[in-house]
């Protein structure tokens, strides 16, 4: 199925505004962890961000906060190619981990509201573009194991796909009942890279509810026919 028209260049948009947004920021390049990185590495991730190499990148993104004696600032000069990256899946690091790192770097507590903004504009939009089209990669499960890390509450997400048409939201809502079928009959569905946001009771009340219809649309599947049964009998009892 073909995306609708003008998604994927919001996503542009909102990345190049959020670039726009954090530009100028710097790090201190000064203390760093000489067995990873070397001196080239140091120089460059000093250097302009549009110029570091983006080979680069990944690795920094995945960094735990101790490799670098400003961090914070490291990881926020870099979101924007950190971001760029992981919304068209050329990032290849686990989209949970970055979510971790983000808030290490204080991008919810400590960054400037216009900053914070932008990040939310990204995560908007590039959900709506994740739901408008189908396959995709990251999986719209993917991607909202990500928002929900956000200060913004699942359930606008669950709204958001809510809103969207037939079709593509509808296969994504399939997938994600699938994935997520074990984790929901035995009672307990945590995201986050620690696992430590529980997203159980939001997640079933929105498949037995809300995406029932979606689900009603997908060509029969069996296992999912079967799971919902399942799910539906346990909330019963």
């Amino acid at each position: 199925m073909t995306m609708r028209g003008g998604q994927d260049a919001a996503v542009d948009a909102a990345l190049v505004r959020l670039a726009d947004v954090l530009d100028g920021v710097t790090a201190d390049l000064n203390d760093y962890c000489g067995y990873c990185y070397s001196e080239q590495d140091a120089a460059a991730l000093a250097g302009p961000v549009a110029a570091i190499p983006s080979d680069l990148v990944p690795g920094v993104a995945a960094e735990v906060p101790d490799h670098f004696g400003d961090f914070a600032n490291l990881y926020r000069k870099l979101t924007p190619r950190i971001m760029a990256l992981m919304v068209h899946d050329d990032l290849h690091v686990d989209e949970e981990l970055i979510a971790a790192r983000l808030a290490e770097a204080g991008c919810w507590s400590t960054w400037a509201e216009d900053e914070r903004t932008a990040m939310l504009a990204v995560g908007n939009v590039w959900w709506e573009a994740t739901l408008a089209s189908y396959p995709r990669k990251p999986e719209a499960r993917v991607v909202l194991s990500f928002l929900a890390t956000t200060p913004v509450p699942l359930v606008h997400w669950l709204e958001v796909w809510n809103a969207q048409p037939s079709g593509p939201a509808d296969l994504h809502a399939a997938d994600l009942c699938l994935w997520w079928a074990g984790e929901l009959l035995g009672g307990e569905l945590k995201v986050g890279w620690s696992e430590t946001i529980d997203i159980t009771t939001d997640i079933k009340h929105w498949i037995l509810e809300d995406a029932q219809p979606r689900l009603a649309r997908v060509p029969v599947e069996p296992r999912l026919a079967e799971y919902l049964e399942m799910l539906a009998d346990q909330t019963q009892t």
